[in-house]
């Protein structure tokens, strides 16, 4: 059955050279935003160990790891802005 699977795989990269290319470029902006991620990460004043784990998050989950870093990671710089009235 797998044989039939990747034939037909073929079959539609063949056909459709433009989905093979809007992968790619898809795969491409992963890339990059990934690797803006990291730097921001290893320039920030995080601990080494909260650096490291972050950096694993987005190498081994790069869609999953870059949402989670952008939505959860920057929460103290969003809490130093707050300021509580007397």
């Amino acid at each position: 059955m797998a044989p039939t699977v990747l034939a037909t795989a073929a079959a539609v990269a063949a056909t459709h050279p433009n989905a093979v290319y809007s992968g790619s470029l898809l795969s491409l902006i992963i890339l990059i935003l990934d690797l803006i991620a990291i730097v921001q990460l290893l320039n920030s004043e995080r601990s080494v160990m909260n650096k490291l784990l972050w950096c694993l998050l987005i190498f081994l989950c790069p869609i999953v790891g870059i949402v989670l870093y952008y939505l959860f990671a920057h929460k103290e710089n969003r809490r130093l802005r707050y300021v509580s009235i007397p």
